[in-house]
């Protein structure tokens, strides 16, 4: 089975990052990183890093996140048959999908929507940070991906949450101005979680694919913000590198709500910093990005975490 990289995909790489980081990505490709959450009570998190090591599984710390471990890759066979991970207690989660939840602001009591939940890791760190408090739905276009969210958030043991099923594109018709937070971690082209030895993991890649994808991302993005009260927070999320679906989808939006103006959105910097951030690229292909795109934020592989893309959005009026 050729599992050669698309060679169109490697010519965009290379114009997107730096030969260290381009080097750093084909790495990760070969031997993707493994991360770890703990889910079990804030106050027992030691015995989480105990069970662990006590099984010979080595972890590293996340600097960002306490309740987190970096683990190797070749002891990802052994680490998801342990009991403790089959029950989810320990959890398999990326660390850009950590990131991205731990980005939004989230205080207990906020009222939450998960736009594009399934299959559900997000939602539920979602929940933990409510702390049980405030109002979180969780949207997902495919009624087969809603029925796997409702048994993840039912093995980490969370009720009370508002598990839908329905096209994302449409609930700022139907839930305008209902949130103060809306996590909008849309489907993308996933570049930054190509597997080499998986080809199927980018059979579906191309550029017509990503152009489409932008299309439906604007969409998504559009929809995500009329759902929050004024003040409230959008935190937009892809795993891919494509411009089209980062700053493309942002300088799209912003250029609309400049022609529109029927309601007003500003960008939030992030305040988090990570050896492997990047600053988002001014221009793609002869277009030459607006400003307030430049305040996202690109992640490149290393320390543990795959290529995604991070921008925060607050409703002004």
């Amino acid at each position: 089975m050729d599992d050669s990289l698309p060679e169109v995909f490697l010519q965009r790489c290379a114009a997107i990052l730096s030969a260290e980081d381009l080097a750093a990505l084909l790495s990760a490709h070969a031997s993707p990183p493994v991360a770890v959450r703990w889910t079990g009570c804030p106050e027992s998190l030691h015995e989480g890093s105990a069970y662990l090591q006590a099984h010979e599984i080595s972890t590293t710390p996340v600097a960002w996140y306490d309740h987190a471990w970096r683990v190797q890759f070749a002891d990802r066979e052994v680490l998801v048959r342990l009991p403790w991970v089959e029950s989810q207690q320990i959890f398999v989660q990326s660390l850009s999908s950590m990131a991205a939840v731990l980005n939004m602001g989230i205080l207990p009591g906020m009222d939450i929507l998960d736009l594009c939940a399934a299959p559900g890791a997000k939602t539920s760190l979602i929940r933990r940070l409510q702390q049980g408090s405030g109002v979180l739905v969780a949207n997902d276009v495919s009624q087969g991906r809603t029925q796997r969210l409702k048994h993840l958030l039912s093995m980490q043991g969370f009720d009370g949450i508002d598990v839908q099923t329905g096209d994302a594109r449409s609930l700022g018709g139907v839930m305008e101005s209902c949130f103060d937070r809306v996590l909008a971690d849309v489907p993308c082209s996933g570049e930054g979680r190509f597997v080499r030895a998986r080809p199927e993991s980018w059979s579906t890649w191309s550029e017509r694919s990503i152009s489409m994808l932008a299309k439906r991302q604007l969409k998504l993005l559009e929809s995500a913000c009329r759902c929050l009260r004024v003040g409230g927070e959008v935190l937009y999320a892809t795993c891919t590198m494509a411009p089209e679906e980062n700053e493309g989808v942002l300088h799209q939006f912003f250029d609309r709500r400049a022609r529109r103006g029927d309601f007003g959105m500003s960008m939030v910097p992030i305040e988090w910093h990570v050896d492997q951030r990047r600053p988002p690229l001014s221009q793609w292909r002869g277009v030459v990005f607006r400003d307030e795109v430049m305040e996202s934020v690109r992640v490149v592989a290393g320390d543990g975490m795959t290529p995604f893309f991070m921008a925060r959005l607050r409703r002004e009026s």
